[in-house]
């Protein structure tokens, strides 16, 4: 009797008419880690790079901003509004004028590129820069306000995000 050799199942398949087995290979990149990674800034933004880098881009409202670009120039707005509203004061005495004319000067020249380095600072964190808008909701506004204050003591995402690439905190001076 002529017996057959045997018959690895396993490789041409359990059953008659089976399809062929497809091989499957791993991913060239994990889809989980799949984001540039650039680390944070080493050295933080000075004062005056700071207030240079916002004033020139007072209506950039896409990129990203770091900490300390925010927060110097949030100590620049402070001091610039308690400077001229000192000037208004010392102005009451020379002129009789009711209202704050430096101090409104000020904060209108001031309050575009307030807002433009904030949602960069919203935008490095990861999140979109309409969520300052929920400041205006009547009784909550101030909590969010609060909350979006916490947030802007946090570190910056380090990979790059919709947003743009992370800020470097060095200026391009041309």
């Amino acid at each position: 009797m002529n017996e057959d050799p045997p018959v690895e199942w396993w490789k041409q398949g359990a059953v008659e008419g089976a399809p062929e087995p497809v091989v499957i290979s791993h991913p060239k990149t994990n889809p989980f880690h799949d984001f540039e990674f650039a680390p944070r800034p080493e050295h933080p933004m000075s004062f005056t790079d700071s207030i240079e880098n916002v004033i020139r881009n007072f209506v950039n409202f896409s990129d990203r901003a770091s900490r300390s670009e925010y927060w110097w120039f949030q100590l620049f707005f402070l001091v610039a509004l308690a400077i001229a509203d000192f000037i208004d004061v010392m102005m009451v005495d020379i002129t009789p004028l009711s209202y704050s004319l430096f101090g409104t000067i000020a904060f209108l020249g001031l309050i575009i590129p307030n807002l433009a380095v904030t949602v960069r600072r919203l935008h490095d964190l990861g999140y979109s820069g309409w969520f300052i808008l929920l400041v205006f909701i009547p009784c909550l506004g101030s909590i969010i306000g609060l909350v979006i204050l916490v947030f802007m003591m946090v570190e910056g995402q380090s990979q790059t995000n919709d947003y743009g690439t992370v800020p470097t905190n060095t200026i391009v001076r041309e």
